[in-house]
């Protein structure tokens, strides 16, 4: 399989291949894994980045190798609600882990999506969600792909949009959190608040409707960063934590999990750069949530 081939332009004649490549923006080790393996052909050659090109010159990056996948394919329910050759995105249910841990190796939403690819594909996630949290995965396909979306995850290209359920309501309709956040001394799991050591987070909530009868918000958010809990986190920081959320907050009779669900993603296409936006309805425990609080 071939990722992409150009053919030589007037005004690009003379310039080394990695020149021709540079809008890429190819990480150093995926140039090196292409250029040992043979990846990068001149009209059907292999080339060097420091190769020279001429006009009508057809310049192809091939498929690199993929090392064999580490976690073993489940037949298991899975809903794909968008994928081409390079990418997928799957609506992962609330309950199931994006990767294996030490105590559980089965069952696993990278489990399913392996299989759905079959034997001879590949698959990576950009992003996790917590066990409770349902809502949209990204995985790549390819090498190739994972690279390019890292790196739009770095230049914090792609868009995640949350709704969450809160205990209460914000005072403010906006409210943009920028505080760090660390592993709780003496934890695993749970993390805090730290001005010193903790990790920059940025998160920004809207507030979309208040169920003042209940007690609860419903308030849509955005992610700059992704620390892991990073949402639950602010949420509880700001005195309003996630419904249900046992860890950062209690648990509440409406609900049997944290109420988190990432229903929107943007990414620009690993291969085209163009915009990919993807929308995950709410899973049936949180309509029905939302049914109960609309009353």
């Amino acid at each position: 399989m071939s990722y992409l081939e150009y053919v030589i332009r007037p005004e690009q004649a003379g310039l080394m291949v990695k020149a021709i490549l540079r809008p890429l923006g190819l990480s150093r080790r995926l140039r090196r894994q292409l250029v040992g393996q043979g990846g990068i052909l001149v009209n059907g050659r292999s080339a060097y980045l420091s190769s020279r090109v001429s006009v009508g010159d057809r310049v192809t990056i091939q498929e690199v190798r993929e090392d064999a996948p580490t976690v073993a394919a489940e037949d298991l329910p899975l809903r794909v609600v968008w994928e081409d050759a390079h990418a997928l995105v799957v609506d992962k249910p609330a309950g199931m882990l994006v990767h294996p841990t030490g105590r559980e190796r089965t069952g696993t939403l990278l489990a399913a999506v392996h299989h759905h690819v079959g034997p001879n594909g590949h698959a990576r996630p950009l992003h996790r969600l917590d066990r409770d949290t349902s809502g949209l995965v990204l995985f790549s396909r390819h090498k190739l792909a994972h690279d390019r979306l890292s790196q739009a995850l770095l230049r914090r290209q792609i868009e995640r949009e949350y709704w969450a359920f809160l205990a209460g309501a914000p005072a403010q309709a906006r409210l943009d959190v920028t505080l760090p956040i660390a592993v709780e001394p003496g934890q695993r799991i749970r993390r805090m608040i730290d001005a010193e050591a903790g990790q920059s987070a940025v998160t920004h909530f809207l507030l979309l409707a208040v169920f003042p009868a209940d007690g609860v918000s419903l308030v849509q958010v955005r992610l700059e960063t992704g620390r892991t809990h990073q949402i639950r986190v602010h949420a509880a920081a700001i005195g309003h934590p996630v419904l249900g959320d046992a860890l950062y907050g209690e648990q509440h009779a409406l609900v049997a999990r944290h109420a988190l669900h990432a229903r929107r993603l943007t990414f620009p296409h690993p291969l085209t750069g163009a915009p990919v936006a993807v929308r995950a309805g709410l899973p049936v425990d949180l309509a029905q949530l939302l049914a109960h609080l609309s009353m």
